[in-house]
């Protein structure tokens, strides 16, 4: 695991980004495990989602070396865009907050999976960074499915750390 420690400058040009990006989606309907996560209180808010979400493509994107792809477009694009990576090519980023395992479901196919987790959750300064796994190598694997997610949850310290 890597620790990003993000300026104050990093943090603002992430929550900027995040601002936006929850102001463009304002108002859209949540996909149905959203919205049952929500409800169950499980989730936290849609604006500190997005800023925790971009801060931790950015550490990602850090640590790999790869480019960040600031996926940044209303709900109405979604389909044209879904398959846009997070970093790279072929990078997701999942973030945890209370879980010690990331979520991968049967559309991450082909994709690289990477972990963090956002440790500075009052000014978003410091990300750990887990690492990444295939997620063809998690798909199918019952050791790892999770009813709740309808999906498997990879644990953070099976992943393969990034090289400093």
């Amino acid at each position: 695991m890597i620790v990003v420690a993000l300026t104050k400058d990093e943090v603002r040009n992430c929550t900027d980004l995040a601002v936006n990006r929850w102001m463009m989606k304002f108002g859209s309907e949540d996909r149905p495990n959203y919205a049952q996560g929500k409800k169950d209180g499980k989730l936290e808010s849609e604006l500190i989602a997005n800023i925790r979400t971009i801060v931790a493509e950015w550490a990602v994107a850090v640590v790999s070396g790869l480019s960040w792809n600031v996926p940044f477009y209303p709900n109405s694009m979604h389909a044209k865009r879904k398959n846009i990576a997070d970093v790279g090519q072929n990078v997701e980023v999942r973030t945890v907050r209370t879980q010690d395992g990331i979520p991968v479901w049967e559309k991450d196919a082909g994709k690289y999976i990477a972990g963090a987790r956002v440790v500075d959750v009052e000014y978003f300064t410091e990300v750990e960074v887990w690492g990444w796994v295939k997620a063809d190598d998690v798909i199918g694997n019952n050791v790892y499915w999770d009813d709740y997610i309808r999906g498997w949850r990879f644990p953070l310290d099976r992943m393969t750390p990034f090289k400093e």
